[in-house]
């Protein structure tokens, strides 16, 4: 445990240096993880980066600066919708900490964005950006566990029905019903993948997201059972394609993809929280202890946690290092404990 407790240090480190003032999902995931430390000087770090979150968040509601993103085509930039909420979970996490009522505002109004604003499918799922309509995997964990955090805070039993509502669609397009799995990116009109490979951080963000928002969720919601069934049908495929190393790779189902190290950590993560959730058996505490043995050799003395695929993901990103990365390290590290 000590030797852990070093890595998370010098991981917790790393992200205290590093510049996020033009992030937002990437921050937002590093937020999470300095959180989940509990050490006072991430949690002081946190809070900083939070309230900047708040001082910037845009008169439509977003939480930052909206900015166009730079790997998309600059003649067509797109505002994303659902990674900007991604910093609503730091802003819930200080309400509840401080009772401020300035968080718990700034969370409303992010929430009623993309309540009543946001593009959405015709079947009602939140469309990921501004440009055409399409549906991507990350925002599972962008949106649903901040909409049912949201719920239980504020008292507001419809951000529940948004959450699971997001899941199901998602599900919908983008799970390939013979595994489980979740794809990438479906477009809507033409009916379309875009992106449709089976990306491991997209399947981390999936996992994870419905293990979050079912933390939240009422025992008694009329679509927890389908969530649950969700989540651990996904969890069994990917326990299936786990390296005897530890790792699982870029690309699941395509062996030459690199072994990488931001999805690894996410499944670790989910899988211990869906143990402690009575969701899944021992089989997979094992396999996430496993995981988070070998991830420990990708910190480097600086603690830049490597082998993280760097945006926008897909079957050709490059390994790096990036705040999202070291945020899951964290996370998984102290689920662990």
């Amino acid at each position: 445990m000590n030797d852990l407790n070093s890595f998370c240090s010098r991981v917790a480190d790393h992200i205290r240096e590093r510049d996020m003032e033009n992030e937002d999902w990437e921050k937002g995931t590093a937020i999470n993880g300095l959180l989940a430390t509990g050490e006072r000087e991430c949690v002081d770090h946190a809070r900083e980066l939070v309230d900047r979150a708040v001082e910037t968040q845009t008169d439509e509601g977003k939480l930052g600066y909206d900015d166009p993103k730079p790997w998309m085509p600059s003649e067509d930039p797109y505002r994303a919708q659902c990674e900007p909420a991604t910093l609503g979970h730091g802003v819930l996490s200080f309400y509840e900490r401080t009772g401020e009522d300035r968080y718990l505002d700034a969370a409303r109004r992010q929430y009623e964005y993309l309540r009543d604003d946001a593009e959405r499918t015709i079947d009602g799922g939140i469309a990921y950006s501004t440009g055409p309509v399409e549906l991507w995997v990350d925002s599972i964990y962008m949106v649903c566990p901040f909409f049912a955090r949201y719920a239980a805070i504020a008292d507001d039993p419809e951000a529940f029905d948004e959450a699971v509502r997001h899941i199901t669609v998602q599900a919908t397009h983008l799970r390939e019903p013979t595994t489980g799995l979740f794809r990438h990116e479906w477009r809507e009109t033409p009916n379309t993948f875009p992106e449709g490979s089976l990306w491991a951080r997209g399947n981390g963000w999936a996992l994870a997201g419905m293990v979050d928002t079912l933390s939240h969720l009422p025992d008694d919601h009329s679509d927890r059972e389908t969530v649950e069934n969700l989540f651990t049908t996904q969890a069994a495929a990917l326990l299936e394609r786990q390296e005897d190393c530890g790792l699982w790779h870029h690309i699941l189902d395509y062996r030459d993809s690199p072994l990488e190290t931001s999805a690894t950590l996410q499944y670790t993560y989910a899988f211990a929280r869906g143990v402690d959730q009575g969701l899944l058996d021992d089989e997979y505490l094992a396999a996430a202890r496993r995981a988070m043995d070998v991830c420990r050799g990708m910190v480097d003395e600086d603690g830049r946690v490597r082998r993280v695929a760097v945006p926008p993901g897909g079957p050709d990103a490059p390994l790096g290092t990036t705040s999202y990365g070291q945020g899951w390290y964290l996370m998984a590290a102290e689920q662990l404990r």
